[in-house]
C-alpha cells in the first residue's frame, strides 16, 4: 500500500486551500456584480440612502433643517463622506442603486488588498497575504452588506489603511501620526467608525504612555473639532440628524442586539477564524491588530452588532487567520490540521451559509421574482406621478412611484427622541394627498410603544379617517431583513 509523504500532503491541502479560497473571491465577484446590475432595493434603506445621494446632486446640503421640515424628507443621518464619493457616480451614471453599489463593491475589494498589504508586512510572505485578502471576502456579512449602497465599506477601508500606516510606524518606533487621516476619513464616512483609532491609541500607549495618549488627544480631538465644525455649519442639524436620527435604546433593546450577535457568532466559519486570529495574535504578540479584534467585537456589540458593525472584527481575524497558519509552518501537523479545518468549515460555509445570499442576489435578481410583484401591485393601485407614503422606500422607487419619506426607522428614531413631529404629515393624509399609504402591519397595530412605526403612529387617527385598506400584499420568497406583509391603504374618496 503506497504510503502520501508528507511533503505531497501539505502541498495537496495548501493546493486545495488556496483553490477554496479562490472559489470564495469568484463567488464575492459574482454576488457584487449581480447586485450592482439589479436596478432594485436589496437591502433595506439602500433606497434611502440613494435618496440622500440624490439630495446632495440636486444641490441640497448634507445637513440642511429643510430637511426635517418639508417633503420628501431625507435625512442624512451618517456623517458625509460616503454620500459624497457617491455623489458624482450618480450624477454620471444615473443609476440609483449601481452608482452606490459599484462604490461599496470597490472599497470591499480595496480592503482586501490592504489586508493583503498588512499581512504581508506582519509575516514577509505573500501566500498568507493572498489568503487574507480571500478570507476577508469569504464572510457571509462583507458580501452580503461590502455590495449594498450602504456606508460601511469606504470606512473599514480606511481603517485598514490607518492600520497599515500604524504598524509601520510601529516598526520604525514612532509615533502613527500618519494614521490619523485614515482614521478620521473612516470617521468621516460613519460616525462609529472608531475602532481603528481606538486600537491604534490603546497599542501606541502600551508601547509609550506619553506618546500614545498624544495621538490618542489629537486623533479624538480631531475628530470632537470635526463634529463641532459640522454642527456649527449646520445650524445644529447635524447632531439632529447623526446623533438624535442614529442613537435610541428604543431602536436597540437587548433582544434586538442579541438576535442580530447570533449571525455573527453562530456562523462555525467566524467561530474557526475567530479562534485561528487569537493564535496568530499571540503567535505574532502584536498587541494593534489583536486590540482591533477586541475593540471591534466589543464595539459591535455596544451599538446594535448589525452585520456591518463586525467589519473591523473581521479585518483582523481575516489578517490573523492568515498569520496563524502561515506561523504554523514550522509545526507541520498543526498547519496540517489547521488547514483541513479551514476546508472543511470553509466548504460547508459555501454551501450553506452562503446559499441564501446566491439566491437573493444571484438567481432572483435574473427574473421576475415576489418584491417586483409588490411594487408592481403598488403600481396598478396609483396613478403615474403620484406620491406614496409607505415604510418600504424600495418598494415605491420599484413602482415609479414619488417618495414621500425616505427612511421610516430614521425618522421613527428622530420622533422617538422629540427630534422630528410626524404630525407634520398630518395635513397631507387629511387632504388625501398621498395616493397609497402603505405600512408593513395593519393600521389597528399601530402603536406608541412600537419604535419602528412612531413614524406614523402620531398621525393614525388621521389615516383611518381618510383611508381605507385596499389591499394586503405578501411576499412569499425569504429575503434576509424583509417582512413578508404590506398593507396598502387608498383614499377614501378613491374607486
Amino acid at each position: 500500500m503506497a504510503v502520501v509523504s508528507h511533503d505531497t500532503l501539505d502541498r495537496t491541502l495548501t493546493a486545495l486551500y488556496f483553490g477554496l479560497l479562490a472559489a470564495g473571491g469568484l463567488l464575492f465577484a459574482g454576488i457584487a456584480w449581480f447586485t450592482a446590475a439589479y436596478p432594485h432595493e436589496l437591502v433595506i434603506s439602500e433606497a434611502a440612502v440613494g435618496l440622500g445621494v440624490r439630495s446632495l446632486v440636486d444641490g441640497v446640503a448634507p445637513y440642511a433643517m429643510s430637511r426635517f421640515a418639508a417633503e420628501p424628507f431625507v435625512v442624512l443621518h451618517y456623517t458625509p463622506l460616503y454620500y459624497l464619493l457617491v455623489a458624482p457616480f450618480l450624477a454620471w451614471t444615473h443609476a440609483p442603486f449601481g452608482a452606490g453599489r459599484a462604490v461599496s463593491s470597490l472599497f470591499t475589494l480595496a480592503t482586501a488588498a490592504a489586508a493583503w498589504a498588512i499581512t504581508r508586512r506582519l509575516t514577509g510572505s505573500r501566500p498568507a497575504g493572498i489568503a487574507a485578502a480571500l478570507l476577508w471576502l469569504s464572510f457571509y456579512q462583507v458580501a452580503f452588506w461590502g455590495t449594498v449602497q450602504r456606508v460601511d465599506a469606504p470606512g473599514v477601508f480606511f481603517e485598514s489603511v490607518g492600520l497599515l500606516a500604524a504598524i509601520r510606524a510601529r516598526d520604525r518606533e514612532e509615533t502613527p501620526w500618519k494614521a490619523l487621516p485614515w482614521f478620521l476619513a473612516a470617521w468621516l464616512v460613519k460616525q462609529v467608525m472608531i475602532v481603528g483609532l481606538l486600537a491604534a491609541t490603546i497599542d501606541a500607549c502600551l508601547r509609550d504612555r506619553k506618546r500614545g495618549l498624544a495621538f490618542g488627544a489629537l486623533g479624538f480631538g480631531t475628530l470632537a473639532a470635526t463634529a463641532a465644525a459640522f454642527q456649527l455649519a449646520s445650524g445644529g442639524a447635524f447632531w439632529r440628524a447623526a446623533v438624535l436620527g442614529t442613537v435610541s435604546g428604543k431602536a436597540d433593546p437587548p433582544s434586538v442586539i442579541s438576535s442580530n450577535a447570533e449571525l455573527f457568532f453562530g456562523s462555525p466559519w467566524n467561530m474557526l477564524l475567530f479562534v485561528l486570529a487569537g493564535a496568530g495574535a499571540y503567535a505574532l504578540r502584536d498587541g494593534l491588530m489583536g486590540v482591533y479584534l477586541g475593540a471591534g467585537i466589543l464595539v459591535a456589540i455596544a451599538t446594535d452588532a448589525n452585520f456591518p458593525r463586525f467589519f473591523p472584527p473581521m479585518l483582523a481575524m481575516a489578517a490573523l487567520g492568515a498569520v496563524a497558519v502561515e506561523y504554523a509552518s514550522d509545526r507541520p501537523a498543526l498547519r496540517r490540521g489547521a488547514i483541513a479545518a479551514l476546508l472543511f468549515f470553509g466548504a460547508s460555509h459555501a454551501a450553506y451559509e452562503m446559499r441564501p445570499l446566491v439566491r437573493e442576489r444571484i438567481l432572483a435578481t435574473r427574473g421576475p421574482n415576489d418584491r417586483l410583484a409588490l411594487a408592481n401591485a403598488l403600481a396598478a393601485m396609483t396613478p403615474e406621478g403620484s406620491s406614496v407614503l409607505a415604510q418600504d422606500t424600495g418598494m415605491v422607487l420599484s413602482a415609479r412611484r414619488a417618495v414621500v419619506l425616505a427612511d421610516p426607522l430614521v425618522m421613527s428614531i428622530l420622533a422617538g427622541n422629540g427630534a422630528w413631529d410626524p404630525s407634520i404629515l398630518a395635513d397631507g393624509i387629511r387632504e388625501a394627498r398621498y395616493a397609497a399609504i402603505v405600512l408593513n402591519r395593519p393600521l389597528e397595530e399601530v402603536t406608541d410603544t412600537e419604535w419602528t412605526t412612531l413614524w406614523i403612529a402620531p398621525v393614525r387617527t388621521q389615516v383611518a379617517d381618510r383611508y381605507r385598506l385596499a389591499s394586503k400584499l405578501t411576499c412569499h420568497e425569504s429575503w434576509r431583513f424583509l417582512e413578508p406583509d404590506r398593507y396598502v391603504y387608498l383614499p377614501k374618496a378613491a374607486p
